[in-house]
């Protein structure tokens, strides 16, 4: 009997197994070369995906690591990961995993390293804010100017000067000199402002010209205000994101921004490589802050706080690389939804319960397949369901909806949508009616056929 069961679990894992037919195993590479990882499976129906450790670098035919140097295709039911250049950061698991169910194989990378004689290069300089011109006004509170080093073997050092003058005392400088913060600003930081990196390959300069304009004399308080465009931003993982917030206030306003309902410590591991940059612009200003290389660690719910003397406002913006809420339309029997994502969605999640019911129950959730033509490139997901297949006609319901991707489930739909199928007696009655119509007619020619 014991021999049985175990037969019988034998199997058992054996099919779940065999939803992925090839083997993982460890393979080794040489720096500068190509490899070519190969995962066969049962069904190529269901959703591929590939890790890196435990982050997502491809999702079917579709790249999420786009600075990874990758490459992805399917050859009938193979789905082919490609290193289109090995290098040393490439020592790591690769797993070849199913979305449904959810099995994977393993291959060990190891990379052999090649040593070559170190090569120095010239650095390469950019400011942000790139405007080359910068307006500001007198009070305006924390003007943030970084100097990016985008190139440059050894390391550049970066120092920031004034042209034809000292650099004020009362500029703070930040990130090992590449950042200046202004304070609050005055008329003495009028001026042009340089940042020059140098290394012992050569040295690159870029200049930035702050304006300083004198308030209006006899200018009346405002209370400040702010506004976002946006209360959902789509992200991807590891990749820079920007979020911005306009404002105006007088006198002028200072600008803060939380994360999660907590000031942004830049010290914070996830904010290490985070900017901030303000620009006025006609009227009003801009505030605009980039996380680098955001991780999931910092998705989250973003506050720009705008604060006078008058008083304090806050916009919140919800970024993530995860799908957004839902935005749900109905019409007639259709449901329609758009969910904003950069990374492939891999299914959604539609749930519904009766107008008098409490809570959406696990049993009343359906999960409903992507089509390829839920997506044309951009972050927009866009799909249409007949709810007749999911509900009765003549009840009245509550409908909620959440999409998924790699990363994760996403928030539902802001709202619930109330929706009811209307009663379809008369459409039977209209039929019946056109039947009745019809087989008059029938009669009549067939009586007119027999007296003739």
């Amino acid at each position: 009997m014991m021999k049985l069961v175990l037969l019988i679990l034998g199997l058992l894992i054996a099919s779940t197994s065999a939803q992925i037919r090839t083997k993982g195993g460890t393979l080794i590479a040489k720096e500068g070369e190509s490899l070519t990882l190969r995962c066969e499976v049962e069904d190529p129906s269901v959703a591929i995906i590939w890790r890196k450790n435990t982050e997502v670098v491809a999702v079917d035919d579709e790249i999420l690591d786009t600075y990874g140097g990758y490459e992805i295709s399917m050859e009938g039911s193979t789905s082919v990961l490609t290193i289109k250049r090995v290098e040393p950061i490439n020592s790591a698991n690769y797993s070849c995993a199913l979305a449904e169910p959810e099995v994977s194989v393993t291959f060990v990378i190891k990379v052999q390293v090649f040593k070559p004689t170190q090569v120095s290069v010239k650095p390469l300089v950019v400011i942000s804010p790139d405007t080359g011109v910068y307006h500001a006004r007198v009070g305006e509170k924390n003007l943030v100017i970084t100097c990016h080093v985008k190139e440059g073997n050894p390391k550049p050092g970066v120092v920031w000067t004034k042209q034809a003058a000292k650099l004020p005392e009362d500029i703070k400088r930040e990130h090992g000199g590449a950042r200046i913060v202004i304070t609050e600003v005055k008329k003495h930081h009028a001026g042009k402002y340089n940042c020059l990196a140098e290394n012992i390959a050569g040295s690159d300069r870029a200049t930035i010209d702050i304006h300083v304009a004198e308030p209006l004399q006899g200018e009346r308080e405002e209370k400040p205000w702010v506004k976002n465009e946006d209360t959902f931003i789509p992200v991807r993982k590891n990749q820079n994101a920007s979020f911005w917030c306009t404002y105006d206030g007088t006198p002028v306003p200072q600008v803060e921004w939380l994360f999660n309902g907590y000031k942004i410590n830049f010290n914070d591991e996830k904010f290490k490589k985070t900017s901030e940059t303000a620009q006025r612009l006609n009227g009003y200003s801009k505030s605009t802050l980039t996380v680098g290389d955001i991780s999931e660690e910092a998705f989250g719910d973003y506050a720009c706080r705008i604060s006078n003397k008058l008083g304090s406002v806050t916009a919140v913006v919800h970024v993530s690389g995860r799908p957004g809420p839902p935005q749900l339309s109905f019409d007639e029997s259709e449901l329609t939804w758009t969910v904003r994502a950069f990374d492939k969605i891999l299914e959604y999640q539609l749930c519904h319960r009766l107008e008098n019911a409490d809570h959406f129950l696990p049993e009343d959730c359906n999960s409903v397949r992507v089509k390829k033509s839920d997506n044309n490139g951009d972050d927009k997901w866009t799909h249409t369901i007949d709810l007749s297949t999911f509900l009765e006609h003549g009840n009245k319901y509550h409908v909620q909806l959440k999409a998924r991707n790699a990363l994760g489930w996403g928030s539902m739909a802001k709202d619930a949508l109330h929706v009811e199928l209307q009663r379809i007696e008369k459409e039977e009655a209209k039929g019946a009616s056109i039947i009745s119509i019809i087989s008059s007619i029938l009669v009549t020619l067939v009586t007119m056929y027999l007296l003739f």
